[in-house]
């Protein structure tokens, strides 16, 4: 039975949402389905969801492709075979509809399909032209082209009333992302909408990426919904102005034959010296390879759950059992506004059926290969709903109290703050968990000049939260809105020397991390590490080494370590989890 996730985004227009909502009752599809809303950072809580829809908060606006995103990436973790992306400001009628636009995707290399499109009746942008009895029957859109010599999609039927005209099913170079459905491959392969652009023209450029794939775009008139057109981003507004000049030049030079990008920069020098003050802001952005669009957060954020907590299982099966039921045994007012993502690696260890058998809460995702510790963790990341995320290694035991003390010290520091954990070795020392971001002066100062804590990892001597450069991911929280500004973890690396990039990232965008000595965790460390063997580990760490340092600084340190080691093993001076 086929997955359907039907993904839409809000932002300020609870109300469609909720009509929206209301009309996908009934939907006939043969599979599970679950609705997605993506509340983009809106000024209220969306209230009396149906059971059936699960939201999930931006904690503030990401634009079209953002917002999106984020519901599409929330899917894929759910197993969606197949995506019906969907404005808020839509109605569906036509119960089998997404039924009819799967059926158009079994073609074989059909990727992507968009229903007919009419315009909601009162909504008809020239609503004098129509007796009573045709509106919402005028066509907004029913298959469409691009038009290379303007740069734009060009939507056939559009104001037309819809007397089956355009009723059959054919293949098409452009759809509309107002909606269409998806297969689960085209975002395996192609990926999702370029977030840079916030807004305009992520879909064509997803389009073209589609195409360029080997997939192929079509329209189903035989499905069709209603859209409420304009009521999204409001039409003719400066930012609107904005962001199509810029991404329409962008898009241009992009994907445009020769001729239309000459065209496309004359006219981008038009607007620098006659074009309106948002065209020369575009354009002059446009140059300077500035992207995305500056928005603020909500003073409030309403998120479905407080805490998501993430752990990634590679062969540690009994310790990963310790920690589910270490986390489950907080205080019942921390479990009951918590969740838990457990992603297998796949280990082929019976993680599913332990998970399915004693802990049926978690949400579990399974890899069918081993796609490493930052990619892992990603995929938790993007399977979570709550307003602050908690990294835990699998080799982690959560100690009574302590995530109800990180929630705490989170919240008096606003969520603009990164905290790590104090860890418990099997021997019941405490483990050196914090850095300062590896330098070559560093290097020589801890090994040639006997500077602690200057290279090597070190132990804060403190009995309250204090800032520190850099800590270990063992047991690592950060708020949704530190993830918005800096991002996931980088994947170029298997395992390894994530946690110092990521610390490097965090420190780039001014985000403090703090050592929190009142949230305690016992730690089995090395338990990954141990199941792929020291020789591969060692491998990863030199590959990791690459990834942070480069080649050249890579190799300096190494002659430092040449230097000053001696015969100690180089795993000695490489941070270890």
């Amino acid at each position: 039975m086929n997955k359907l996730a039907i993904v839409t985004v809000d932002f300020n227009g609870h109300k469609d949402t909720l009509e929206l909502l209301e009309s996908l009752r009934g939907l006939t599809w043969e599979g599970e389905v679950k609705i997605i809303i993506v509340d983009n950072g809106s000024k209220e809580p969306l209230k009396n969801l149906p059971e059936s829809a699960e939201l999930i908060q931006t904690g503030r606006n990401l634009g079209f492709a953002g917002g999106y995103n984020r519901g599409l990436r929330y899917a894929y973790e759910w197993g969606a075979d197949y995506f019906l992306i969907v404005n808020n400001d839509t109605l569906v009628e036509d119960k089998n509809f997404a039924a009819t636009l799967f059926k158009v995707l079994g073609k074989g290399s059909a990727g992507a399909v968009s229903p007919k499109i009419l315009f909601a009746p009162g909504y008809e942008f020239f609503k004098e032209r129509y007796s009573q009895k045709n509106l919402g029957k005028v066509i907004w859109y029913a298959g469409g082209s691009f038009d290379w010599k303007n740069v734009m999609g060009v939507h056939r039927g559009i104001d037309e009333v819809d007397s089956g005209q355009y009723d059959e099913t054919e293949r098409v170079d452009f759809i509309s992302g107002c909606c269409l459905m998806a297969k689960r491959e085209v975002f395996a392969k192609v990926g999702y909408f370029d977030e840079r652009t916030f807004a305009y023209f992520e879909d064509g450029d997803w389009m073209r990426r589609l195409g360029l794939a080997g997939y192929k775009l079509y329209y189903c008139g035989k499905a069709e919904i209603y859209h409420k057109v304009s009521q999204t981003a409001g039409a003719g507004s400066p930012m609107t102005d904005y962001l199509i000049t810029r991404n329409r030049i962008a898009f241009a030079m992009k994907y445009a034959p020769s001729r239309t990008k000459i065209a496309i920069l004359r006219q981008a020098l038009g607007f620098l010296a006659f074009g309106r003050k948002t065209q020369r802001k575009g354009v002059i952005d446009w140059l300077s390879g500035k992207w995305g669009y500056p928005t603020e957060a909500p003073e409030k954020s309403y998120f479905p759950v407080k805490l998501s907590i993430g752990i990634v299982n590679y062969k540690t099966l009994e310790l990963t059992r310790k920690l589910l039921k270490s986390i489950y045994s907080q205080p019942r007012e921390v479990v009951e506004n918590l969740e838990v993502i457990l992603l297998d690696n796949a280990s082929d260890d019976g993680c599913k059926d332990m998970v399915e058998k004693d802990f049926p809460r978690v949400k579990f995702i399974q890899n069918e290969e081993n796609n490493g510790f930052a990619a892992g963790y990603n995929q938790t990341i993007d399977y979570s709903r709550g307003e602050n995320y908690l990294m835990l290694n699998s080799d982690i035991e959560v100690l009574p109290g302590s995530l109800e003390k990180m929630l705490r010290t989170e919240e008096k520091m606003g969520g603009d703050a990164v905290l790590a954990g104090k860890l418990f070795l099997p021997d019941g020392t405490i483990q050196k968990s914090c850095f300062k971001l590896p330098t070559i002066i560093g290097a020589i100062k801890e090994y040639f000049f006997g500077v602690k804590g200057a290279y090597a990892m070190y132990l804060p001597k403190a009995d309250k939260e204090v800032r520190v450069e850099g800590a270990v991911m063992a047991s690592l929280l950060i708020s949704w809105e530190i993830i918005n500004k800096v991002g996931k973890l980088a994947e170029g690396s298997f395992m390894y020397f994530e946690d110092i990039e990521y610390c490097r990232r965090l420190k780039e965008a001014e985000v403090p991390v703090y050592f929190c000595p009142q949230a305690t965790f016992n730690h089995h460390r090395g338990a990954a590490s141990k199941t792929i063997g020291l020789q591969k580990a060692q491998q990863y760490q030199r590959k990791g080494e690459i990834f942070y340092h480069g080649r050249i600084k890579y190799m300096l340190f190494w002659l430092i370590y040449k230097t000053i080691a001696g015969k100690r093993k180089l795993k000695s001076l490489i941070i270890k989890h």
